[in-house]
């Protein structure tokens, strides 16, 4: 799964946040075991391990690379940045800055906490913010994050716990972007890769690829008390009947996702939470744009759109924990633009119509999903029965997580592809990466100069019914368009052992241990 905020892949993971994108509130009353009221009435109880089971392995420990999810919920426990995300994400709320004050429509002063250390016990100042900055932007680090600050001016170091942001023009999301910017102890020597060095909750231990990521308590961490578990051992376990079975068996005390097909039998479980929220992870089907039969050819992919049966796939393969999808945005989200509703729907004789008009018109065409999401894999198998109806023979091919990004995402190497991604709270965070030319969330390599254009605008406005209008158009554009087509909307799911006490679930899948404690 990929993080916007945020290459989500950040196909970002794991960018990323202002209004409201989530129709509840953050969960902390999972179904099945004790309740969330229950472990909060608890005293917390300090030590134990955590073992966290990863729906793939990570791509990188550097924050400023990564395109993952799971790599975004590895990094919370290392690394901290200048502001987090509500657990709401309506918003954002200090983390590593004390207070900010926006001097004008493009000039923001950030005061830092003081007494905050590295886990090598470097200070953390102004120097380090800067030269995070400075490592995102830089073209040699190739960060998936830079496209979030481009607007930026320049940063400026004003005294040792004090910096200047000066944008080019007013950018909307700007404060919801500064999630983004992780920050590093400043030390071009350092390599992240063998050393991640953070300020957060956890200090790094060791990653053996394929087996762990070994995480320990930070004795110097900035919040007194804080964290209460001693250590974090984070077990990639791709096969999801697998994962399940872990949990059951009390190998692992935490699932970071959760096929659907096994909600309703853990939550019968005594011994197992299950947590579920309304997110910001949708499910879609995507073209590649720079090649033949899909470059120039809208009425191939209109065709495909048109043969999704959503309300199966919502019934019977999500079980209910997903509603249909039009566009990126969930529907609870300002910037959603409610006239897109029944855009694409399941119309075998539509989509009949629209293959007749296309050119080329493929008798065969290759789909790429990855085991890593097996819900993703049925859906295929469903669109490959329609679309055997109208004259398309849809061939599915399977590819390891970790392949699939490299041949998808890295390379292009694909016609059709299936995969979940993820968003954040301000539009921009669901459109911008993912749909102007060039950029690394753009695995469709769809390029148009107006939506470049309108994408630009959007945010570089400070004004909400602007920039609401402005996305409307591009909601409208890019069905129009169609360099992907949307699938779903998904509830995020996830279990935990009964004894995990006081995790807060969030619509983007947050790993926050900070506060988490194990009753046992």
């Amino acid at each position: 799964m990929f993080r916007i905020s945020t290459l989500v892949i950040k196909l970002a993971l794991v960018i990323v946040l202002l209004a409201s994108c989530v129709s509840s509130a953050p969960s902390t009353s999972p179904t099945g075991g004790e309740t969330g009221s229950d472990a909060a009435a608890g005293t917390p109880k300090l030590g134990g391990t955590l073992t966290v089971a990863l729906d793939g392995e990570i791509d990188t420990i550097d924050p400023h690379k990564s395109v993952t999810i799971v790599a975004f919920q590895v990094q919370q426990s290392i690394f901290e940045s200048l502001v987090q995300s509500t657990p709401t994400l309506d918003g954002v709320e200090p983390e590593l800055a004390e207070s900010w004050e926006q001097v004008d429509d493009v000039t923001y002063v950030f005061k830092l906490l003081q007494g905050v250390k590295f886990h090598n016990g470097k200070d953390f100042k102004a120097e380090d913010v800067k030269f995070s900055f400075d490592r995102i932007m830089d073209d040699k680090t190739g960060s998936s994050r830079k496209p979030d600050f481009t607007p930026v001016k320049s940063l400026e170091i004003v005294d040792d716990y004090t910096v200047k942001f000066t944008l080019n023009a007013p950018y909307g999301p700007f404060l919801t972007k500064l999630e983004s910017l992780t920050i590093l102890p400043n030390d071009p020597a350092m390599d992240i890769t063998k050393t991640p060095i953070g300020t957060g909750p956890f200090t790094f231990v060791e990653w053996v690829t394929g087996q762990n990521i070994t995480l320990k308590k930070n004795p110097n961490y900035r919040i007194a008390g804080q964290p209460y578990l001693d250590e974090v051992i984070f077990r990639p376990i791709p096969e999801p009947s697998t994962r399940v079975v872990e949990l059951q068996s009390g190998n692992v005390d935490l699932l970071n996702t959760l096929p659907s097909k096994d909600v309703e039998t853990l939550k019968a479980d005594a011994n197992i939470a299950v947590y579920a929220i309304d997110g910001v992870v949708r499910d879609h089907i995507g073209f590649n744009m720079e090649k033949a039969p899909f470059k120039d050819n809208p009425n191939l992919r209109k065709a495909i759109g048109w043969a999704i049966d959503r309300q199966t796939i919502v019934d019977s393969i999500m079980y209910g924990l997903a509603s249909p999808a039009q566009v990126a945005i969930p529907t609870s989200n300002w910037g959603y633009d409610a006239t897109t509703e029944g855009a694409f729907g399941y119309d075998l004789e539509k989509a009949k119509e629209f293959y007749a008009q296309a050119d080329p018109k493929p008798t065969e065409l290759t789909v790429k999903v990855s085991p890593t999401y097996p819900e993703e894999i049925k859906m295929a198998e469903l669109l490959q029965q329609d679309l055997a109806k109208i004259g398309i023979n849809l061939k599915i091919e399977q590819r390891e997580w970790s392949t699939w990004i490299d041949e998808v995402v890295s390379k292009g190497d694909y016609e059709v592809e299936i995969v979940l991604i993820s968003g954040g709270s301000d539009p921009d965070d669901f459109f911008y990466q993912w749909h102007h030319t060039g950029e690394v969330f753009n695995i469709w390599r769809y390029s148009d100069p107006e939506m470049d254009k309108m994408l630009e605008d959007a945010r570089s406005s400070v004004d909400q019914a602007a920039r609401k209008e402005l996305y409307a158009k591009i909601q409208q554009k890019l069905i129009a368009d169609a360099p992907l087509i949307h699938i779903i909307y998904r509830q995020s799911v996830i279990a935990a052992r009964a004894a995990l006490k006081d995790f807060v679930m969030t619509g983007r899948y947050d790993m926050d241990f900070r506060k988490v404690w194990l009753d046992q």
